[in-house]
């Protein structure tokens, strides 16, 4: 009797477990961007494929993880990149989050920690975030702020700008951003932008990718960190 009691107590405590950890929301996608001007500093393309997925811990709490394979063709350079949240959600329109990550690029790590906030009303979305980054002895920071609106319930159109200064390198973007339902859970992204990076002056770049959100309508809460993914674009 004790031994059968003590079973039904470890299958109700998995059962709330996994009740617990439910996923509320993710996304995979797969995304290609490239600088199109002349000069040959910035002769750089990239492939990147990510994906992230939120669990929910109960109404208010959750937390979220990102996986990222990043391609260089210029470069050559491969990128990895793991990154957690943790997210409060103080209201059906307002989170906040907590996040750190690694790039991990031919073999160097790059470390990164910061806060993160999102806002939803009606058609409107806004999210911004602070990124502190630690390369050895070296410290740098990135500033990001990104706005949405809702055009219809199968297209998006906004804006984002990021400020990056890592490891004495600084540069700026802004985009415009656009997504589309291409299919039934599969949508097309697109990103036109300007990038200013010191010594190498202001370049255009552009994004195309194609994006599957499971769960919630816009899949995680929040973007991923990746340093690595705001250049040539996200």
């Amino acid at each position: 009797m004790k031994h059968t009691l003590s079973l039904a107590l470890a299958g109700l405590f998995c059962a709330s477990a996994v009740q617990a950890f439910e996923v509320t929301g993710g996304s995979l996608s797969l995304g290609y961007s490239s600088f199109i001007g002349s000069s040959p500093a910035t002769d750089v393309n990239k492939l990147s494929l990510g994906s992230s997925m939120e669990f929910g811990l109960s109404q208010q709490f959750s937390v979220q993880g990102d996986f990222a394979l990043t391609k260089f063709n210029a470069t050559n350079l491969d990128n990895t990149n793991f990154g957690l949240h943790a997210i409060f959600h103080v209201n059906e329109s307002t989170s906040v989050g907590a996040f750190i990550g690694r790039d991990r690029i031919e073999h160097e790590n790059l470390n990164y920690f910061g806060v993160e906030v999102g806002h939803q009303a009606g058609a409107f979305g806004t999210e911004a975030f602070l990124t502190i980054a630690k390369d050895g002895g070296s410290n740098g920071t990135v500033i990001g702020v990104k706005g949405e609106y809702s055009l219809t319930d199968s297209a998006m159109l906004g804006a984002r700008f990021d400020l990056l200064n890592v490891d004495g390198a600084d540069a700026a973007k802004f985009a415009i951003i656009g997504e589309v339902a291409a299919l039934p859970g599969l949508n097309l992204t697109g990103e036109l932008g300007q990038a200013r990076i010191d010594g190498i002056g202001s370049e255009a770049y552009v994004g195309v990718g194609v994006k599957v959100n499971f769960g919630a309508k816009r899949g995680a809460t929040f973007d991923r960190r990746s340093i690595i993914d705001l250049l040539p674009g996200g």
